[in-house]
């Protein structure tokens, strides 16, 4: 029973991976770290009770394979949009920067 637990618990993890990968796609970022929070939550929930993997039985072994994988898969796909939006971030921020250095050269002359 605790196996069965702990295997619809990675499914909610999964779930929450979907819904971090639904706000990254929609570039809301405090969405994104909320909901990563909720799931990081969830994981040490996991982490606690999944003590003895090797014991679940070898069906409930592989559903949770599956679990992780997909939850891996999506993931890499958040981390290829929150990579994007790092990049656009710092070309705004050095736009931003030349921007003033430049005010404060023509500003003191």
């Amino acid at each position: 029973m605790a196996s069965e637990r702990i295997v619809a618990m990675y499914a909610e993890a999964l779930a929450l991976t979907e819904r971090m990968l639904e706000a990254a796609q929609a570039s809301d970022w405090e969405g994104l770290v909320r909901v990563e929070q909720a799931r990081d939550r969830l994981v040490e929930e996991i982490r606690l009770q999944d003590v003895d993997p090797a014991r679940s039985r070898p069906e409930l072994r592989a559903r949770k394979r599956e679990l992780i994988e997909s939850i891996m898969r999506r993931d890499t796909e958040v981390r290829a949009l929150t990579e994007d939006w790092m990049h656009e971030l710092r070309d705004i921020l050095a736009s931003a920067n030349n921007s003033q250095r430049l005010s404060k050269t023509y500003d003191q002359s």
